[in-house]
């Protein structure tokens, strides 16, 4: 193993990583990625249980890659003089600080993903934690933008804010479709970093959509929303009336309970009646289906008619009728801050309130 914060060839790790910024030449690369081989062991036995060891590789070298791309020298160094730190150690800390963050993700998301498993949208066909209103928009994120964009007969990466250069790889030609269909190695040899190429017409630089082929400031979640339906989703938009009634059967959510869990425990939690409301509005045929427009133009159904007159005798605060309306109509309590745009605490209140003072309107429900 070599010296702490030295490459074998005797450079300081910060110093090898500046260099290579400046000159990107491999073999100015090979120093550091074997400096860090020597630790991989110690990382991967953090983690080992949620990471099989080849993936674990791949990740590990790539987050060296970014780190080494992403590091600001001159920000290191004033932070290093600000907090009287040894500027040996300006890179070390800084890959610290991704890896501490990407191994803190692994352990999340596996717990995640055990107590919360993903179920599978009926309509885009995407795994997701839950299919709520906000899902049913499918609106495309920075996540689904192509990976290369052709231009002016030249294949080039896909940017979403301006840099100093870009990659491409030349003309479009019928082998480099290859690359386009998800085999870049085979065309790695022809790429090469050219000169920022994009200019709107004041000459100010900009990026290139890869959508409509506009230069634009910069491509973001908000900027890929204000595009057409055909470009901004990546399927069908879709209600969640529309959805309950095409998919009355489909699992919205999943969550994963022990074995000593009882239902009769499930009684006292904050959950359940909201969850029963909700299956019992999403699968029996009897009851009818109601969204948040419909409530707020008083298109109220015959089976709701009663329920909603009572609220409405019995709570005084327009809010507060809205939350019991959807609530009554089978809306998940996690799901009305984003339908009414209001915070989640103060939903909150607003029911534990209502439950403490409206002992009148739980009788009349019963009834």
């Amino acid at each position: 193993m070599a010296k702490l914060h030295y490459c074998a060839n005797g450079r300081c790790v910060t110093e090898q990583v500046l260099a290579y910024q400046v000159t990107r030449d491999n073999e100015d690369y090979k120093p550091i990625k074997e400096y860090y081989d020597d630790y991989k062991e110690c990382w991967y036995q953090q983690i080992e249980e949620y990471i099989a060891r080849d993936e674990f590789d791949a990740e590990f070298n790539y987050k060296v890659l970014r780190a080494v791309e992403t590091f600001d020298g001159g920000r290191a160094e004033s932070l290093a003089k600000k907090n009287k730190w040894s500027s040996l150690g300006m890179f070390n800390r800084w890959l610290y600080r991704v890896l501490f963050n990407w191994k803190s993700n692994i352990k999340t998301s596996s717990y995640r993903y055990k107590k919360r498993p993903s179920v599978q949208c009926p309509v885009c066909g995407r795994m997701v934690t839950k299919i709520d209103e906000e899902h049913l928009n499918h609106y495309k994120t920075l996540s689904d933008l192509p990976s290369f964009v052709v231009w002016k007969g030249d294949i080039y990466e896909v940017c979403t804010s301006v840099k100093p250069y870009i990659y491409t790889w030349g003309e479009k030609t019928i082998a480099k479709w290859k690359l386009l269909n998800g085999e870049p190695k085979e065309c790695s040899q022809l790429k090469k970093r050219i000169r920022w190429r994009w200019y709107d017409s004041s000459d100010k630089k900009g990026v290139l959509c890869p959508f409509t082929r506009r230069i634009v400031d910069e491509i973001s979640n908000e900027y890929l929303r204000t595009l057409s339906d055909k470009f901004n989703r990546y399927a069908q938009k879709m209600s969640w009336f529309e959805f309950a009634e095409k998919h009355p059967e489909q699992l919205i959510e999943a969550e994963v309970y022990s074995l000593d869990y009882m239902e009769s425990d499930a009684l006292d939690q904050e959950g359940f009646l909201k969850d029963h409301l909700s299956s019992v509005r999403r699968t029996e045929d009897s009851v009818p289906l109601m969204d948040h427009e419909m409530i707020k133009s008083h298109e109220v159904h015959l089976d709701y008619e009663y329920a909603f007159h009572a609220i409405e005798e019995c709570i005084k605060d327009s809010q507060d009728q809205e939350i019991l309306k959807m609530i009554t109509s089978g809306y998940r309590v996690e799901d009305i801050p984003d339908v009414l745009g209001i915070d989640k605490k103060d939903v909150r209140k607003r029911i534990k309130a209502i439950r403490d003072s409206a002992k009148d309107l739980e009788s009349l429900l019963k009834e």
